[in-house]
């Protein structure tokens, strides 16, 4: 591709200087462009304009940049026509303001340039002193293209992107051109820059950073995650200070904003940032992207880039590929570059010599026939749990492995798998049930390739013990860690004293194993998977990681990747809800219940109902019978009281609804080991509900729902910094069940607040409505009446507006105002106007005043006024169309009495204080010119004329003299068609001194009406 450079730097307030070349930075061309001609892009760049719905918008700016660019003597087009065949890199070097504009979104009139074939690819070329052209070049590695990807995804920041998706479509995209994509699963820059270092400085061609990035005090930040979970805003020096000396050549910083300049264009992007700390090439994007959008880019360009392509045909390749798709977002892609530029990345497939990838996944060989497990593309969620289990396997010096444990269904083996993908230099081992000694040297055998290795292991005049020692420190020693899973490991157990232990033959092989790996020190793991947690003295050396069931963004991306569920599905909402709650967030019952619900030979509805009634068919699949026997009463009631929670909840919690159970910590440990209680990756409790119990039984059902809010309540709203809607739902729930009116109505109130602000408005009526049966409550009816609003049921909206004011305490002036205006404006613009009602809202209003003015003082902010002013006045325009002149003089006069009520225009004038109602005074003089024309038009001439009179007095004090002379002019043009030539000159001639000062267009019109004054004079003389 031949590289057409353009460099533009400001010279003048106005002006900026383009200098243009191909190859020599010495031989350029010149031409000054004026930067009136795009300022109005410039401004609506500023603004986060660029984000449009309507395809047509992004064509009409790309022309006029284009055309801007080319100027009227055409010197771009013959460029591009030259160098068309070769296909062209357009460098444009750009600083401050202009580095906002949309320069990927060029058309020529024809065509956006990205989308010529071959295509005309902008590139933010950042040149200094230094850097005098953009030069494309480098070896291409004779391998699969390597990729390390990293997704970001802190506790409390929301909203949770689908970043297992974009995973999944990066695979799914590159099949046929094969990838190797490492994984850093902690999102942490600190393991990132651990990793990479594990690796030869050019190992990676491409860092993939995917989650939010923002501009935090107009500084880029892409929000990561520290060592435990928490959000860190990293900048773009702490990303090349995990990576110095190890910057891939490519990184793609897939977050909002990493690609916009901070501070109106004065402060660099992240991506250039990058490249000022060595990078190479950087991508990120320019505003706010959907997340749709960057997921669909990502895989397009690794599906050109593993095909061999280079850097600037994989990125025009991406472009073509979105705009196909009618993605919105796919000019904000940016592809920022410094001096030298790297070519293609990797040769293609069929390469002689060339190095394949690895496969994606090995669970799918692993685990089949034995446990069925999600693809690698399909796995979603578990990211607390695998990041833990990813430090015990990776960094710890005192364990030696995880031991897994839940319930049926919650996706042990399926966690397992996962980990096996995440740990690729490890040899893996599985074994699915029972094991013994023979089982396992005979599988651990297979993976010896030294036949001396093999004969040792299976000598068995020596203790296992000992030939496992020997073995696993060749291994190690050779570099060949193995990772021993074993699923299904509940086979192996036996119940004693209410627990479970291992059996003799299985806690011999165990012992063995064990002691085996911490003896030298090897890097040698193991994954177990268990329904139940054990008894077992070496358990000392596992970290322990329970599972819960699927809740909040874990459970709506399950529901998206199956058919019945996704958003797409026509299945009955109805008959969707209720699976889902009968799967209580299980994978494995969504999963079945995903195949009944897509049966259409069947009756869906019946056997749900029935599933409802009697699950004992969901147990079968993920309870033994043996379990639910150990459900002694007490156990039983203690799980029974827990089912007042929906969400996982702080151990305090539970405790708070269960003082009356004796040894209460003792039942808890024994549910958690028997997979009878939840235990979330913060420790947080649940009880699943396909247990055999219910809440209905126990006493007093209400009292336990009040202290199960008030607790959490105390432990969550009251300690936690940040809360989740789901948390808020749940102590609100909790609350309305247990009728704290208080809790209810704090929790509920900000509900419908933020739904309110999101346009969930269904939401906000079922709990105002839900609310107000407990209690009557002036916010909660506001926000209902909002709500309503919002859906469009007016007369529903006046009567809550209303009734929210009756409710209101008078003593609370300022909500009172706010739900006067809020319940005004509506009313004004969307009801079914009547005097009456209306002159009943403004007396309230100024009773309100009243109550102001005596009490506190506090008045209006005048910005509010002028807001409801305008609402008035605009329908009172919309009636005068309507010949409904009656209610618009009434309207207009409404408007007249909040300027001198409320603003006080007429007292301030008096008192000089003109400055306080400068702005109003034109509001004003406006309403009273509108009523002048009315009374015009009624032939009410004496009373028009007052009017204007105030008018044109109020556009003086405004300092409008344009609007003061149109309505001199009105007037004078009055007192002509009355006769009184005197009196018309009068105003006449006072308008036109105005206009001519101004250069007001109408002045021609007042000079003839003067003239045409003069000429009655003299004829009446």
């Amino acid at each position: 591709m031949q590289t057409l450079h353009l460099d533009l730097k400001p010279v003048a307030e106005n002006y900026v200087e383009l200098r243009y070349f191909v190859d020599n930075p010495n031989q350029y061309e010149k031409r000054s462009l004026c930067l009136t001609e795009i300022a109005d892009l410039i401004k609506l760049a500023e603004r986060d304009y660029y984000v449009s719905f309507f395809p047509e918008d992004y064509t009409v700016t790309g022309r006029r940049l284009y055309n801007w660019l080319d100027g009227s003597d055409r010197w771009l087009q013959p460029l591009l026509d030259k160098y068309r065949r070769e296909g062209i890199v357009l460098a444009i070097a750009t600083s401050e303001k202009l580095a906002h504009l949309p320069w990927e979104v060029l058309h020529d009139g024809n065509g956006f340039l990205v989308q010529r074939v071959p295509a005309i690819v902008p590139v933010r070329w950042v040149s200094d002193s230094t850097v005098k052209k953009l030069t494309i070049d480098g070896e291409a590695e004779n391998r699969a293209l390597q990729v390390l990807f990293m997704a970001t995804s802190p506790l409390n920041v929301e909203p949770v992107l689908d970043f297992e998706g974009e995973e999944a479509r990066i695979l799914e995209a590159t099949k046929r051109q094969p990838l190797a994509l490492t994984v850093e699963e902690s999102g942490c820059l600190s393991e990132l820059g651990y990793l990479v270092d594990g690796y030869d400085g050019d190992y990676f061609d491409v860092l993939h950073l995917t989650g939010h990035a923002t501009l935090q005090d107009g500084q880029p930040r892409f929000i990561t995650e520290t060592a435990t979970g928490e959000a860190f805003y990293a900048s773009a020096g702490d990303i090349a200070q995990e990576l110095q000396f190890r910057l891939p050549k490519l990184i793609f910083l897939s977050g909002c904003r990493t690609g916009q300049a901070g501070n109106g264009g004065s402060v660099p992007s992240m991506a250039e940032e990058l490249l000022k700390s060595g990078a190479k090439a950087v991508l990120g994007w320019g505003q706010k992207v959907l997340d749709p959008d960057a997921t669909a880019a990502a895989a397009a360009l690794y599906e050109e880039l593993s095909a061999g392509k280079q850097i600037t045909e994989a990125v025009a390749c991406t472009y073509q590929a979105l705009i196909k798709n009618k993605a919105r977002d796919w000019h904000l892609l940016r592809l920022y570059a410094a001096g030298n530029l790297p070519s293609s990345l990797v040769t293609p497939l069929r390469t002689r010599g060339r190095k394949p990838a690895p496969p994606p996944s090995v669970t799918t060989q692993l685990f089949a026939g034995k446990v069925e497990v999600p693809t690698r593309e399909s796995f979603v969620g578990r990211r607390r749990q695998l990041q833990n289990c990813l430090r015990v396997l990776t960094q710890s010096r005192d364990e030696v492995g995880v031991l897994i444990h839940g319930m049926g269904g919650l996706g042990k083996s399926s966690l397992a798998a996962r980990l096996c993908d995440r740990l690729p230099n490890f040899q893996h081992v599985v074994w699915v049930g029972r094991i013994d000694e023979a089982s396992l040297v005979s599988r651990l055998a297979e993976k010896l390739d030294d036949n001396e290795q093999r004969k040792s292991l299976q000598n068995y005049d020596e203790e296992l013990k000992y030939r496992l020692k020997r073995v696993f420190k060749d291994l190690h020693e050779e570099g060949k860690p193995i990772l021993l899973v074993l699923d299904d490991f509940e086979v192996n157990l036996e119940t004693r004293n209410e627990s479970y232990v291992l059996q003799s033959e299985a806690a011999e092989v165990m012992k063995a194993v064990v002691w085996a790996i911490r003896e030298n020190f090897t890097s040698h793991r193991i994954i177990i998977t268990c329904r139940y947690d054990f008894e077992f003295t070496q358990l000392q050396h596992f970290q322990k990681q329970p599972l819960d069931a699927l809740q909040g963004a874990d459970l709506q991306k399950k529901f998206s990747r199956l058919t019945a569920f996704s958003a797409k599905s026509q299945v009955d909402e109805a008959l969707k809800s209720q699976a889902q709650k009968l799967a209580d967030g299980n994978p494995r019952l969504l999963e079945w219940l995903d195949k009944i619900l897509q049966n259409t030979t069947v009756d869906v509805a019946a056997i749900l109902n029935r599933l409802a009634a009697d699950p004992v068919e969901l147990r079968e699949q993920v309870l033994a019978e043996a379990l639910l026997q150990q459900m002694d009463t007490t156990m039983r009631e203690m799980l029974s009281r827990g089912l007042v929670f929906e969400l996982p909840v702080p151990r305090e919690a539970l405790a708070a609804v269960c003082e009356t159970i004796p040894n209460l910590s003792h039942y808890i440990s024994r549910a958690i080991a028997l997979g009878l209680l939840e235990m979330s990756h913060d420790q947080a409790l649940r009880v699943p509900r396909i247990l055999p119990l219910a809440l209905a039984l126990i006493k007093e059902t209400n009292l336990l729902y009040k202290n199960a809010a008030n607790e959490l309540y105390r432990l969550w709203w009251q300690k936690v910094e940040v809360l989740t809607e789901e948390q808020k739902i749940e102590i609100y729930r909790l609350a309305l069940l247990g009728k704290e009116e208080n809790i209810t109505v704090e929790i509920g109130r900000l509900l419908a607040q933020f739904w309110n602000s999101k346009y969930k408005y269904k939401k906000t009526v079922v709990v105002c409505k839900d609310i107000l049966k407990l209690v009557k409550n002036h916010q909660i009816m506001y926000y209902l009446a909002k709500a309503e609003e919002g859906l469009g049921h007016t007369s529903e909206a006046i009567d809550c507006y209303t009734k929210a004011l009756q409710l209101c305490p008078l003593e609370d002036e300022k909500t009172r105002l706010e739900i006067f205006q809020a319940g005004i404006n509506f009313y004004t613009r969307k009801g079914p106007l009547d005097s009456d009602i209306l002159n009943e809202y403004i007396r309230v209003y100024f009773g309100i005043l009243q109550i102001q003015q005596e009490n506190s003082n506090i008045r209006p902010a005048l910005a509010e006024v002028f807001s409801l002013t305008m609402t008035f006045e605009l329908r009172a325009g919309i009636a005068i169309r309507e010949n409904q002149i009656e209610l618009a003089e009434f309207l207009y006069k409404c408007c007249l009495d909040f300027y001198d009520k409320v603003c006080e225009i007429p007292t301030k004038i008096q008192m000089g204080e003109y400055s306080s109602v400068n702005g109003l005074c034109g509001s004003k003089a406006r309403i009273l010119c509108h009523l002048g024309t009315i009374n015009l038009n009624q032939g009410k001439t004496n009373e028009c004329r007052e009017l204007y009179l105030q008018a044109s007095q109020l556009f003086d004090y405004a300092g409008d003299d344009h609007n003061r002379a149109v309505t001199l002019a009105a007037i004078g043009t009055g007192w002509l068609r009355q006769g009184d030539t005197v009196m018309a000159l009068k105003y006449l001639h006072e308008a036109s001194a105005i206009m001519q000062l101004l250069v007001i267009p109408e002045l021609e019109v007042v000079n003839k009406l003067i003239a045409e004054a003069q000429s009655e004079q003299e004829k009446n003389s």
